[in-house]
């Protein structure tokens, strides 16, 4: 799916599964086991690295109730690398970022039906309108501060090659 929005009028309109709004450090986001083991999976995506480097974490992020990242996983990734790579004592790890958590995984019935290929596209199409939806309503910043579009940064994410996809 290439990287857009709707209106944020239309996406008002748009039914979301309960979710909490919490403020979390990198730090504890990194440490979650799912996110531990495998935000290496996700590419690392260089111009979002070096905006998040200079400018920081502008949007909130989208996760599953186990913090895994259902909008934002390009963004964790790169917090990811810096952390790794920076000095000791570097404060990425210390940022805070608003995070919308979904209560439970609203998902599942998905994995009532029978029919493997049907089940895994439906869950597919249903994280992707979740994804759409949420981004166009809770997304403030359509640019980065030196007038990057986030846009841009999500579709060369998406031409990347992701580990999970292979």
């Amino acid at each position: 799916m290439a990287a857009d929005r709707i209106s944020k009028e239309t996406a008002e309109l748009i039914a979301l599964p309960p979710y909490t709004i919490e403020v979390q450090k990198v730090k504890f986001l990194l440490n979650q086991e799912i996110v531990y083991k495998n935000i290496e999976r996700v590419p690392l995506n260089e111009p979002l690295y070096k905006s998040i480097e200079k400018d920081g974490i502008l949007n909130p992020i989208l996760c599953m109730p186990s913090y895994y990242p259902i909008a934002g996983s390009q963004r964790i990734r790169a917090l990811w690398e810096l952390v790794k790579t920076h000095p000791e004592g570097y404060t990425f790890k210390d940022i805070k970022i608003e995070v919308h958590r979904f209560e439970k995984e609203w998902w599942n019935m998905f994995y009532l039906w029978s029919e493997k290929d049907f089940r895994d596209k439906a869950i597919a199409i249903w994280f992707q309108m979740v994804e759409l939806a949420w981004k166009s309503k809770y997304y403030e910043h359509d640019k980065d501060p030196s007038g990057k579009l986030m846009t841009d940064f999500e579709e060369l994410g998406d031409k990347l090659k992701w580990k999970h996809k292979q």
